[in-house]
């Protein structure tokens, strides 16, 4: 296994701020699914389109931790970094942390399944996915 992790660099919108431009708590957790997206797509070759779209798969969020530091402002660009702490054969935990210039602004564990979006139930992973998935512990 090779530890890696992955980094997706996201700038502070309008759009993710209350009107004195702060990020808007929940905003956050966007921001940490576009990074989970991000992963998929460029880190693992798995992206959402194909899994939803042509597999009728899914990753159903099974529970989500956050923990929030400091606040983010408008025009910061936060670093998010992605990997995975624990990854079972239908469901991972991921960890999330967005930092601004090596200052940790906030942090989550996601613990996401892995289903078929027919039957509406857990699955198995698709062994090439589970591997590369499996790089990132």
């Amino acid at each position: 296994m090779t530890n890696k992790i992955y980094t997706v660099n996201k700038i502070i919108r309008m759009q993710h701020c209350d009107p004195g431009g702060v990020v808007f708590t929940p905003q956050y957790f966007n921001l940490f699914v576009e990074a989970i997206e991000d992963w998929f797509r460029e880190g693992i070759g798995f992206g959402f389109s194909q899994m939803v779209s042509a597999n009728h798969q899914g990753i159903p969020a099974m529970k989500i931790v956050a923990k929030f530091y400091k606040p983010s402002k408008l025009g910061d660009i936060l670093e998010f970094r992605v990997k995975v702490k624990r990854l079972r054969r239908q469901n991972i935990l991921i960890y999330v942390e967005a930092l601004c210039e090596e200052e940790r602004r906030c942090s989550g564990d996601f613990l996401h399944g892995f289903a078929s979006l027919e039957s509406l139930g857990l699955t198995d992973w698709p062994h090439d996915v589970y591997r590369k998935l499996s790089e990132y512990l």
